[in-house]
């Protein structure tokens, strides 16, 4: 019987190459992917996929529908839904509170039953103070109020989860990158279309800050493969993390982004001091924590560089 994988928030960034990985191969059959997605920050082309859809917000009446009407079959959930724009929680608080807190305990104290799977997409970086390797038992010290809100949503959702009878999984992320990122702000996808369109990027600080970059592909296997051994019965850890285990340099990136291209990045270089006051510093994830879900099948960063700007280059052309 198949399996429904609902993805909340599924034609975004991370949801388009879950669903590619799917589609692509043969492990994960199994599942029938389902998107609910206002499109909102969708990827282009969303709408060739051949994919069972509810588009409209996961939090209305009508979403809720949608789900009772797909039966009675065994479900998994990974939420990708939320606010996560770091500089401007700070600023808007309570909408990073209702976004990121208030609307996915409604949504599931509204929709889930006993017997589901609920995975919940959350962040490594923002949880901790880059002050340490992260690892999957690492305690909370976030250092800005989107890292404060994600923390508050883990635990909250963990209980609501079980309190509804479901089965409940986090995989924490660093910073991602890679295909179907059109709609991304984040430093390599802004350096990489700026390398094609020859305009000048800026670059915040020094550039030695350091960064866990894992390929966007990589992480779409890694949270399928959560999925797939929750299916199969398998043991599976209640926190899990996905990066790469390796601290790369924002100078490093660039530097990388020029040797795909063949061209120089404009860039000019700013201080941004209050703005970096709310990051970490450097950023990097357990090797131990991040073979749980990848074994040694992580993407090497030069080659995962390669093929975000031959994306790039496609869709720019």
């Amino acid at each position: 019987m198949a399996h429904a994988l609902i993805l909340i928030g599924g034609f975004g960034f991370v949801g388009r190459n879950i669903l590619d990985i799917q589609r692509a191969d043969k492990k994960f059959a199994a599942f029938t992917p389902i998107v609910i997605d206002d499109l909102s920050n969708a990827c282009p082309g969303h709408d060739q996929l051949d994919v069972e859809r509810h588009i409209g917000p996961y939090q209305a009446a009508e979403a809720t529908a949608f789900l009772e009407g797909l039966g009675d079959g065994a479900r998994t959930f990974v939420f990708l839904a939320g606010e996560t724009r770091v500089a401007e929680s700070k600023d808007r608080p309570l909408d990073f509170i209702e976004a990121n807190i208030s609307e996915p305990a409604r949504f599931v104290l509204q929709n889930l039953r006993p017997g589901d799977h609920f995975i919940l997409i959350s962040t490594a970086g923002a949880l901790f103070d880059g002050s340490f390797e992260i690892t999957v038992n690492s305690a909370y010290c976030p250092k800005n109020f989107y890292g404060a809100t994600k923390a508050a949503e883990e635990m909250v959702l963990e209980k609501l989860v079980t309190m509804r009878g479901g089965a409940f999984s986090i995989i924490r992320m660093t910073n991602v990158f890679g295909r179907f990122s059109d709609n991304k702000k984040s430093a390599i996808h802004a350096f990489t279309r700026a390398v094609i369109t020859g305009d000048t990027v800026t670059l915040n600080g020094d550039g030695r800050q350091t960064r866990d970059f894992i390929y966007a592909g990589d992480v779409g296997f890694g949270i399928a493969t959560l999925a797939e051994r929750a299916r199969c019965g398998q043991p599976t850890e209640p926190v899990n993390m996905l990066g790469s285990g390796a601290s790369v340099s924002l100078m490093d990136a660039v530097h990388a982004i020029e040797k795909s291209s063949g061209k120089s990045l404009n860039y000019k270089q700013i201080e941004a001091a209050d703005l970096l006051a709310t990051e970490p510093r450097d950023v990097i994830a357990s090797p131990a924590d991040i073979r749980v879900l990848l074994g040694d099948g992580l993407t090497p960063f030069d080659e995962a560089i390669r093929q975000t700007y031959e994306y790039y280059r496609s869709v720019l052309s």
